[in-house]
């Protein structure tokens, strides 16, 4: 058996400022279901394998600030790309910058990081190769 993730579930103050840069960022993947509940707005997004669940936040007072890595809770998701510059172009046309000083761009990997409206960050990275224990050196 392969083992994958399946879903993340997390949840906003807004899901339509996440979606805008996740469908910027992953054309591929659609809207896969979404419902207002008697609890909280839902949506998935993803592909038939694999999808991020938002859920709108029930208190939506004030933006989330950034995380500083201290707190604790998720970070930020990774997803691996073919084509980190289309990734970029298609973020910077929908207002998203990619901060320079979070940036790698190695001969193994070129990596980039955006927040959304939401306060989120996203990691976005291409490999340059596909030796695994060359993409695994820290």
């Amino acid at each position: 058996m392969s083992i994958y993730i399946e879903h993340a579930n997390i949840t906003v103050k807004s899901i339509a400022e996440s979606l805008k840069l996740l469908q910027a960022a992953l054309p591929e993947f659609r809207v896969r279901g979404e419902g207002d509940g008697s609890e909280r707005k839902w949506l998935h997004f993803g592909d038939d394998k694999t999808y991020i669940t938002l859920n709108e936040a029930l208190d939506s007072s004030g933006k989330v600030s950034r995380k500083d890595y201290s707190r604790s809770g998720v970070n930020h998701l990774a997803f691996v790309v073919d084509d980190i510059d289309g990734v970029d172009q298609r973020l910077k046309a929908e207002g998203f910058e990619s901060d320079p000083q979070f940036q790698e761009d190695s001969d193994i990997r070129r990596r980039y990081y955006y927040e959304d409206a939401n306060g989120l960050e996203w990691e976005f990275v291409q490999y340059l190769t596909d030796d695994l224990e060359a993409r695994n050196q820290y």
